[in-house]
């Protein structure tokens, strides 16, 4: 009688395992940890190549752990059913418990890269209600086309199928056993293409008005860097510009956006105004997706508040989505957001925060998927 033997080749695979395993947990501590690596002033400032270290619980290979309290187990000792082991030991002792006599947790602090952030952060962000428009302009995309074969090419792009065809077909005409030659080659190439794709703008407003503290602007940057991430990781091509306001509205370039100090009063109605202009010059709503995001922290001249909720209401006609969001340390009821209440367009949204914190629930809000119905 023969004897089969089996190997169990899992026991070679333990490391990778471990591995994976390990990448799992650093993935759990990204999305665990997500709300204060957005907040992280660091990433702001760094070029793109910043790291961050988080927390994670550290992982050992399976082992015997001896039982240090001495406790009765099953299987020791007289007993009966029923009867109870034993009381478990008691495990680390809470933060700010005073001393304890027990082991603590291992923890190991890791880098994430930016990138392994974007992932976790933007898989479920996308731009709202984005629909499809006439082309505005054609757009030469990073992927190409296999559209072709040919007998000469690079021997990476051999096709097989092609190939042998040609050699079976040859040497029955022949007549001889089948062999492949140099002549019996076949190629693929290809054709890069253009595609077309839809048109979609997001216009940034921020308040730089003197009633916007340094927190204020700082939490606004902030949001408004995320989002730019979240866009370029998304979508290849989105249109982007950038408008400032104080009592008086204007353009700026992304640079000056993310570094522009002024003072003075607050008409939020100028850059809703300096919005709708930049719309009817170089964005037809007919060809584009047009987004509208503005910061501020509230404040507004009160004789200005009801020309700004028409302005609002307006642009909500040619845009897919308006978002403001207020940031307001002390949750006041500020003049803007009693203001803004009467909006109840499907296409606005808004929220209030009271810090950076926050700014990942104020990304979720924006960038959800919540399709307008057409009335």
């Amino acid at each position: 009688m023969g004897i089969l033997v089996h190997d169990d080749w899992s026991l070679d695979r333990r490391g990778q395992r471990a591995q994976a395993r390990h990448r799992e947990k650093i993935k759990e501590a990204i999305r665990g940890n997500l709300a204060d690596i957005v907040s992280h002033h660091d990433i702001i400032l760094s070029d793109g190549k910043r790291t961050v270290r988080i927390p994670v619980k550290q992982l050992d290979e399976p082992h015997f752990r001896y039982d240090y309290g001495k406790q009765k187990h099953a299987g020791q000792g007289p007993g009966q059913q029923g009867q109870s082991i034993g009381k478990a030991i008691p495990g680390p002792s809470a933060p700010g418990a005073g001393a304890g006599d027990q082991p603590g947790e291992h923890n190991l602090e890791v880098d994430v890269t930016l990138e392994e952030i974007e992932d976790a952060l933007f898989s479920e962000l996308c731009l709202p209600n984005l629909k499809d428009k006439p082309q505005t302009k054609n757009i030469m995309t990073d992927g190409f086309d296999f559209t072709d074969i040919r007998n000469k090419g690079i021997r990476s792009n051999i096709d097989r199928k092609r190939t042998l065809i040609e050699a079976l077909r040859r040497s029955k005409n022949k007549g001889h056993r089948l062999t492949i030659t140099e002549d019996d080659l076949r190629f693929k190439t290809w054709e890069d293409t253009v595609r077309p794709e839809t048109g979609a703008v997001v216009i940034a407003m921020m308040d730089v008005s003197g009633s916007m503290g340094a927190s204020e602007k700082y939490v606004a940057r902030t949001f408004f860097f995320w989002m730019e991430k979240f866009l370029k990781k998304q979508y290849s091509h989105v249109d982007m510009r950038y408008l400032v306001h104080h009592t008086e509205a204007y353009e700026t370039n992304k640079d000056t956006f993310y570094t522009v100090r002024e003072s003075g009063g607050t008409l939020c109605s100028s850059v809703f105004q300096a919005a709708k202009d930049l719309i009817q010059s170089d964005y037809p709503p007919e060809l584009w997706n047009i987004y509208l995001m503005y910061v501020s922290d509230g404040d507004n001249l009160f004789s200005d508040n009801e020309r700004t909720v028409t302005l609002i209401g307006e642009l909500c006609n040619v845009a897919s989505m308006i978002g403001y969001l207020e940031v307001n340390s002390y949750s006041r009821t500020t003049v803007l957001s009693k203001a803004v209440e009467s909006l109840h367009q499907p296409e606005f949204r808004w929220t209030s925060i009271t810090d950076n914190k926050q700014i990942l629930n104020a990304l979720r809000l924006f960038f959800q998927r919540k399709e307008v119905t057409s009335a």
